[in-house]
């Protein structure tokens, strides 16, 4: 364990690692700013570039443009009344109102301090379960992981609300098209290859998520038009200072939100979107004034920030435990760990410890330094989600495609890139859940190797589905997938 961390902290102290890391919180507070392209866009584009680097280093980069992304995000939901990011939405609430009072630059400095104090938190918490997490890893075997392998994609399906038979649909139609191309289990067999060679070896996992996420979004906002901020930019950033002292004025706020935000975190597929309007929530049935929430009330930025800060540490445990992606983000860096020989699983905690601390660092590290440093670029970053989508839109096209060819060195991989796009376009309009497919994609592979697994050493026997640890695991999944059955059939009785 300490090898590993005394390996990522070298190479993280060296001046190319930590210029990677800058450079990567200047992206992460672009995309933060332009609402709808957002941590995973900017991740899928970065994710090619990384090909040939030292793992380390990769990961620096791509956690460190999602350290950076959330605060941004928070930037324009002040000034602008627009949150950069989903995650930022509840923000909006008490955040715009402030500035609205002349209190912007307040509101900036409880943003930024409130998700860094929730991260630090949050990793504190983390390295402290990382002891327990390699216990808990080594008592799992193939049966305990396939259970958690369906925990994940029934949780994905639940998170997706009014959607949820949909997000069922997508996620079944992600582990159909992990299966494309050569059997990883009989590598004899091919499947859904058709007469298509370039099938042989699936799906490829760049070009097919860069087109589902990034070019999908870059269809919607050229149709739109425009820019994507329709709003007049209020850059008064004055007292952020006093925003940093409010949030010792709320202590226990930021302590309840941060422990919202692991909570919710350390859950696969519930992600940050929920812990804010959670965090949020229990702020105002908490508060002693609840009226003031939504007219500009301090606690209510502090409440929705931390629990966004807190949850991004979260969002590693069940990624590095048990390689069942925490958030959208996580998926996406699960797709790292596999373009870099890297698999995600059990194995990671036990062969490459070095990466896990890497990204626990690298999240720390830009955290801290995207929010001080976010507060004295908050004027210029707002303005950037002024920029026309026509000079905008072409530049991230180009570099999407480039991202996609570089990999493989292959126009096919372009032309996949283009039809996932057009079929994320598709997706969103009739909204059909794109992270529900890409996780059933990437979680699609890993069930099936732990099914046959588990079945290999068994002797095609069952019953080994069913040992103590494996049933405790069955039974949380039928809990989780019960929710949805116990929701309607409770709607039928207030009918």
């Amino acid at each position: 364990m300490f090898e590993g961390l005394s390996s990522a902290f070298s190479i993280l102290i060296q001046p190319s690692s930590l210029g990677i890391i800058i450079i990567a919180i200047v992206i992460g507070w672009i995309v933060g700013v332009l609402p709808g392209i957002g941590a995973i866009n900017a991740l899928t584009i970065a994710l090619p570039f990384t090909f040939g680097w030292d793992p380390m280093v990769a990961m620096y980069l791509l956690i460190a443009i999602y350290g950076a992304s959330h605060f941004a995000g928070s930037i324009t939901a002040i000034l602008l009344n627009t949150p950069g990011e989903p995650v930022n939405a509840a923000t909006v609430l008490d955040g715009y109102p402030m500035a609205k009072k002349g209190l912007a630059g307040k509101a900036i400095g409880i943003a930024s301090s409130g998700e860094m104090f929730g991260a630090l938190i949050s990793v504190v918490v983390l390295i402290a379960l990382l002891p327990f997490m390699r216990v808990l890893v080594m008592a799992f075997g193939p049966p305990e992981i396939f259970w958690m392998m369906m925990l994940a994609l029934t949780t994905v399906a639940w998170a997706s609300g009014e959607n949820m038979l949909k997000g069922l649909a997508m996620g079944g139609l992600g582990i159909l098209i992990s299966m494309v191309g050569f059997s990883s289990v009989h590598s004899n067999v091919a499947r859904f290859n058709g007469p298509s060679m370039y099938l042989w070896d699936g799906i490829e996992l760049v070009g097919f998520i860069v087109g589902l996420l990034a070019v999908s979004a870059l269809i919607d906002f050229t149709l739109e038009g425009g820019s994507i901020s329709k709003k007049p930019v209020n850059t008064s950033i004055a007292g952020a200072w006093d925003g940093f002292k409010e949030v010792f004025r709320h202590k226990l706020c930021l302590i309840r939100s941060s422990l919202i935000g692991i909570i919710v975190g350390i859950m696969p597929g519930i992600g940050a979107a929920t812990s804010t309007f959670l965090g949020y929530s229990v702020a105002v049935q908490s508060s002693k004034h609840p009226e003031t929430f939504g007219t500009g009330d301090p606690e209510g930025v502090l409440a929705s920030e931390a629990a966004v800060g807190a949850t991004t540490p979260g969002d590693l445990v069940p990624t590095l435990a048990f390689g069942i992606p925490g958030s959208a983000v996580m998926a996406i860096v699960l797709g790292a760990f596999v373009l870099h020989g890297i698999t995600p699983g059990p194995l990671l905690l036990r062969e490459h410890m070095d990466i896990a601390w890497a990204l626990i660092l690298g999240l720390a590290l830009s955290k801290v330094l995207a929010s001080i440093g976010g507060i004295f670029a908050a004027p210029l970053l707002a303005k950037v989600a002024q920029i026309n989508v026509i000079f905008l839109s072409p530049v991230v096209l180009i570099l999407c495609l480039i991202g996609s060819f570089v990999v493989n060195e292959s126009m096919w991989d372009v032309g996949l890139t283009i039809i996932a796009g057009i079929l994320g376009f598709a997706m969103n309009r009739f909204r059909f859940p794109i992270i529900s497919l890409i996780m059933g994609y990437l979680l699609g592979v890993g069930t099936e190797n732990s099914l046959f697994s588990a079945l290999q050493s068994n002797w095609g026997e069952f019953s080994i589905f069913f040992r103590p640890l494996a049933l405790v695991v069955f039974i949380l999944f039928l809990g989780v997938a019960s929710i949805p059955v116990i929701n309607l059939l409770r709607a039928k009785k207030t009918r």
